[in-house]
């Protein structure tokens, strides 16, 4: 599994895509507080609301996962780099900053059952007798991205300040994009052998 290039390249997509939800996230209940000036105890409504969506949009990722996995991944992905780029500019407002809390909610984890069904796709067709620990693996690369992310916003605070962190987490996920496009080509090269 891990000397199988598209597979390696899948497990980066996994770290990156998951990894850009925790770049904004770990650090949300700050940027509400200080830079949306929302009160402390309100938080707790934000991030309630934020995981309804997030439960929405995971389901959701169920659903798009049964029509092509890969194709459903920039579906997803796309949208999510654009929402966490907008999110640097809306912070500062409640009403646009709630919005686009709620709209990156629901693309947080919609990549979830995409990836899990991909990898094993993958697996599948290349490694057959591995399924389960391909398995495993793209598990280990979610825990992977939510390393990366955090690491990755916790430097971007130190260096660019806390309202940084969305375009940390956008640029995450617009690799995630290109990588995804390049798992397109890659298997278009598999069907046509």
């Amino acid at each position: 599994l891990i000397t199988h290039p598209h597979i390696l390249l899948m497990l980066s997509v996994t770290i990156l895509g998951y990894g850009s939800t925790f770049a904004t996230f770990t650090y949300l209940s700050p940027i509400l507080q200080e830079i949306t000036k929302i009160e402390a105890q309100s938080v707790s409504f934000v991030l309630v609301a934020y995981g309804i969506a997030i439960a929405i949009g995971n389901h959701l990722g169920g659903k798009f996962g049964k029509i092509s996995p890969i194709k459903s991944l920039l579906i997803v992905f796309i949208p999510q780099a654009l929402i966490l780029a907008i999110f640097h500019f809306t912070a500062e407002s409640l009403y646009a900053g709630f919005a686009t809390i709620i709209g990156m909610g629901l693309l947080a984890f919609m990549s979830v059952p995409l990836l899990q069904s991909y990898i094993m796709e993958l697996a599948k067709r290349y490694v057959p007798h591995a399924v389960d620990l391909a398995s495993s693996l793209n598990i280990a690369s979610f825990n992977g991205g939510i390393a990366v992310g955090t690491g990755f916003g916790g430097y971007v605070i130190d260096h660019a300040g806390l309202i940084y962190t969305p375009i940390a987490a956008a640029s995450m996920a617009a690799v995630a994009v290109v990588l995804v496009l390049i798992s397109v080509k890659l298997d278009r090269h598999y069907r046509k052998a």
